[in-house]
């Protein structure tokens, strides 16, 4: 039978999903290539549809960061990168235990023989590499935004591009991010701010966003973007 494309809104984000009836007795629920599947019996209602997805959100949107994710990178094609601030760099395994390092433009790591493993190196190089890029970028918008943060860490995540804890006024990035450019990376950088005035995402919060991004929702988008 034929696949419709539908929407609907979780959590006040929009999500795309294939959906296509069948004679069978259940629903059933797929991530293929970042996109989310549904058949369903010829009989089933709408409400029950987009409870499948309501119910498993969290596990779709962790399948989908990861999808999104591993377009960023090839370590095991002939000619093996990985995309920095949206720009592919080389990545040149050594067989010696050597560092990681970043010379000339190319990524020098120890070939673990395990993707696992092998990215697992590479994101915490990254994050020590690039913490002081993030620092200094989160201070540039805290002092336009007239607030203060104490302390920032960045670690591989998987479900979240960022987290504020306004109390301790620490904020944590997902390393991750470093696969997209500047102007991406600044979105959740304004959006984590921004928590540290308002823990949730109140009418209040995403006016804040705005005054500062006012195309935050194309940013937004893009980020969030299955396949990007």
């Amino acid at each position: 039978m034929a696949t419709m494309k539908k929407t609907i809104s979780v959590n006040g984000n929009l999500v795309n999903y294939n959906l296509t009836y069948r004679d069978q007795k259940n629903l059933v629920l797929k991530v293929r290539d970042g996109q989310i599947c549904i058949s369903a019996p010829v009989r089933a209602n709408d409400w029950d549809i987009e409870q499948i997805i309501y119910k498993n959100y969290h596990t779709i949107n962790k399948y989908q960061i990861s999808y999104d994710v591993h377009l960023k990178y090839d370590l095991y094609g002939n000619h093996p990168w990985i995309k920095i601030f949206d720009q592919k760099i080389n990545v040149v395994f050594s067989t010696d235990n050597i560092h990681p390092k970043l010379i000339n433009n190319e990524l020098h790591i120890k070939n673990y023989l395990n993707l696992d493993e092998q990215i697992a190196k590479i994101y915490t190089f990254l994050a020590k590499q690039y913490k002081n890029w993030f620092i200094n970028q989160t201070g540039q918008w805290a002092s336009l935004m007239n607030l203060h943060f104490k302390n920032l860490s960045l670690k591989a995540m998987t479900t979240k591009w960022g987290v504020c804890y306004p109390q301790t006024q620490k904020i944590m990035y997902n390393i991750k991010l470093i696969h997209f450019k500047p102007e991406i990376i600044d979105y959740v950088i304004v959006h984590e701010l921004t928590h540290l005035e308002f823990p949730n995402h109140s009418k209040d919060f995403w006016r804040r966003v705005e005054k500062f991004l006012p195309h935050y929702r194309e940013l937004s988008k893009e980020l969030n973007q299955p396949g990007a």
